[in-house]
């Protein structure tokens, strides 16, 4: 795999910097050079920039590109792999992320109508703001859905990509460039922590993705929406079955367990230790391969990282929690990247302060829950997985502020459609109500 490089997008132009970086994947090989833009871009991007109308074909047409074509010449395959040498991605979860984006894109004009209210008459769903600047993960392709969304809803969008995954929003940039997207609407900024900074304080309204650092700086600003760490969890109380194991491994381990929405808590009424050891000898059954095998399931992280991790891991333990799993972290593997085996502790405390803590790989802690507990143990959750008898318990955890989504039974968390949120309404977001009168029409 020969490095490309990848420089700014201003208004459809390609513009060469000064100052390129190299992105190492996760073996530790050069993947690509990495154009870093200069605040002076940045106002030349803001200037650049407007909204538009885009019809719904648009979307639909790039979603194909995206998916199966070769929009900045660059196969789906070559894509796919690239991605996964630099994040650590499997290459099956990639490429099911481009399939997932392409029917996304097809379905955004259902999305954005059926996450709004009802039509009403004289009421005008607007954009809250011009331009939309966003500091996009590198921990999946899904979520690169946001900002087309902003797009289809008429707002002008400046990208700072991920720093591991700059080849998503690029490619997704060219898909929707070929299918007919103006180019004022869009720009794609690769840089620094400092030019995320400086775009979510210059455009109107911001989205960012991150750790609890990342999103802490933006939490109190309205014109800012937070996509940080799920804390998902799962509340089991039920006795362990297959159907119950199948469920929790499939929570915590799906998508190699990368996603917000994978489990990394179970609060169960059941014996801690006695669930922590059911799912470790299940999740232990993963083989460690290379990410771009076609067998992967588990991510792949850089030498650097699994000394990161393997050290979290320790401390945790040394903080009194109890491992199951056999491995204590990431394992090496022949390309020089390192397999991030999954990792199941356990603790009877349920305050725990390491109750909470996320991992980029299959991970999860197990402690105790009762009835008297209630569900206030389990917020802030963004994904909230019900394995109970108790009917009332769903519609209590529905009611709950800081649980954002509730799945009974064995349904996956993850699970989406045009109709259903995914932390809150976007769309809720992006726009907002306005009124249009007219004296040819009656009031009253």
């Amino acid at each position: 795999m020969s490095a490309s490089t990848l420089q700014p997008l201003v208004h459809g132009e390609t513009f060469a910097c000064d100052e390129t970086t190299d992105l190492l994947g996760v073996h530790g090989v050069p993947v690509a050079r990495v154009g870093v833009s200069p605040p002076l871009l940045l106002q030349l991007a803001l200037r650049r920039l407007r909204g538009a109308a885009v019809p719904a074909d648009v979307f639909r047409q790039a979603g194909e590109l995206f998916a199966e074509a070769e929009p900045a010449g660059e196969s789906a395959d070559e894509y796919s792999r690239r991605v996964t040498a630099a994040t650590g991605l499997p290459y099956r979860v990639v490429r099911d992320g481009l399939r997932s984006v392409r029917d996304g894109l097809a379905a955004l004009e259902e999305s954005n109508a059926r996450q709004l209210p009802a039509p009403a008459d004289r009421v005008r769903w607007v954009p809250r703001g011009r331009t939309l600047g966003i500091v996009t993960p590198s921990n999946h392709v899904d979520p690169h859905l946001t900002w087309a969304r902003a797009l289809s809803l008429g707002l002008g969008v400046i990208v700072r990509p991920g720093t591991r995954d700059p080849f998503t929003p690029f490619r997704l940039a060219a898909a929707l460039l070929a299918a007919g997207l103006p180019p004022h609407c869009l720009a794609v900024l690769p840089g620094a922590h400092e030019l995320g900074e400086r775009l979510l304080t210059a455009t109107e309204l911001g989205i960012v993705y991150g750790g609890p650092t990342a999103v802490s700086r933006w939490a109190d600003d309205p014109r800012v929406l937070t996509r940080g760490p799920g804390r998902s969890a799962v509340l089991l109380d039920r006795p362990m079955s297959p159907d119950v194991l199948d469920a929790l491994a499939r929570s915590v381990a799906a998508d190699a367990g990368v996603r917000c929405t994978n489990t990394s808590v179970i609060r169960t009424s059941g014996d801690p230790s006695e669930v922590a050891d059911a799912l470790a000898a299940r999740l232990d059954t993963a083989r460690s391969l290379p990410a771009d095998h076609p067998d992967a399931v588990l991510p792949a992280v850089s030498a650097e990282q699994a000394t990161h991790l393997r050290r979290t891991v320790e401390d945790l333990e040394r903080a009194g929690l109890r491992r199951h799993s056999a491995d204590a972290g990431p394992v090496p593997l022949p390309d020089g990247s390192y397999a991030a085996r999954p990792v199941v502790l356990s603790t009877s405390d349920p305050r725990h302060p390491a109750l909470g803590t996320e991992l980029p790989f299959p991970f999860a802690v197990v402690t105790s829950w009762s009835a008297a507990d209630g569900l206030e143990p389990f917020g802030p959750t963004l994904a909230l997985s019900v394995l109970s008898d108790d009917p009332g318990l769903p519609s209590a955890a529905l009611a709950e502020p800081r649980i954002r989504r509730v799945v009974v039974g064995g349904a996956d968390p993850w699970t989406t459609g045009p109709e259903l949120p995914h932390d809150g309404s976007l769309t809720g977001f992006l726009l907002e109500p306005k009124v249009l009168l007219s004296d040819k029409e009656p009031t009253g």
